[in-house]
């Protein structure tokens, strides 16, 4: 059996930043966890790991502690400073190895500390119990119980994320609330497991829809948001507007404990877009919501962008 073989499945999208300033060692990690199935990112520098940190989220980071300007433990002081990065693993992997160190480490914020040298067998195993228990926790913690969408609290981090992104960058991103229109008559026709399963169905419409960029979140009952980054409100639009008109097609089923039903059903969303429409979290929340009021206000089963800031 082959390494990819052994390990494709919990390396399947995994992305592991290496951050060593010894060159040898560095590419003996990257070409190890590069021939499991892991896609690496290495960094000689912890500056430079900080600008990429900017733009990309890796799922662990494996880091040195002897390095120039800024060493392994400022680095992970700063990483779980920071809202979107402070909950990614870190794994020390140094040649400092009193326990005072190890203990410094691991005070810090360290998820495990290995000292050089090194046996790289254990390095991947200690890899993978820390992605499999992070997986099962960001399942628990992050998202909807019923439909497995994003939930409030995940999404209330990535927005003030998104806009300080926008302040830094420029570049745009949309927030698009939905609302099922007329939901309560689906539970109260069918029933509730039958209303549970059209959640769960429509979130799967909404995941199949978009990238794998973007977060499709339940805020609660029958309300979702979008979150679309380096999306203007005339793009998001579009999205919004080609998912409204891709529910005249489609028809949810249930068909479990001798109740069969066929459900069709139409959204109303409200659009709005930072910078465009403002860069406070709240704000633009609130002229979203203002500008789904005027979809149901105009009779449902429509999307409107917002207007002025």
């Amino acid at each position: 059996m082959n390494r990819m073989s052994v390990c494709s499945f919990i390396a399947r999208d995994k992305k592991i930043m290496i951050i060593e300033d010894n060159c040898i060692t560095l590419n003996q990690l990257r070409d190890f966890l590069d021939e499991y199935g892991y896609r690496t990112i290495p960094c000689k520098h912890p500056l430079e790991a900080m600008d990429l940190l900017n733009e990309i989220t890796p799922d662990l980071i494996v880091l040195d502690i002897i390095m120039p300007d800024v060493d392994g433990y400022e680095f992970c002081k700063w990483v779980r400073s920071q809202t979107r990065l402070k909950m990614i693993p870190i794994v020390f992997l140094t040649a400092k190895t009193r326990l005072e160190d190890k203990l410094e480490g691991l005070g810090i914020g360290g998820d495990d500390y290995i000292t050089k040298p090194f046996s790289m067998e254990e390095l991947l195993a200690r890899i993978e119990v820390i992605l499999k228990r992070l997986e099962s926790f960001h399942e628990i913690s992050m998202r909807d119980e019923l439909t497995h969408a994003f939930n409030r609290r995940y999404f209330n981090e990535r927005l003030g994320e998104e806009v300080h992104r926008v302040k830094r960058t420029g570049r745009p991103f949309s927030a698009v609330l939905i609302d099922i229109d007329y939901f309560k008559r689906i539970n109260d026709n069918y029933g509730h497991y039958v209303g549970d399963s059209v959640l769960i169905q429509f979130v799967k419409l909404l995941q199949s829809s978009l990238r794998k960029s973007d977060l499709v979140v339940r805020l609660g009952g029958e309300e979702f948001i979008l979150l679309l980054s380096d999306t203007s409100s005339g793009k998001a639009y579009l999205l919004a507007e080609r998912l409204r008109q891709t529910l005249d097609e489609v028809t949810f089923t249930y068909n479990e404990n001798g109740v069969c039903a066929e459900i069709r059903m139409t959204i109303s969303a409200g659009i709005a877009c930072c910078p465009e429409h403002g860069e406070d979290a709240e704000a633009l929340l609130a002229l979203a919501d203002k500008a789904l009021y005027s979809a149901k206000s105009s009779g449902r089963n429509a999307v409107k962008i917002a207007i002025g800031k």
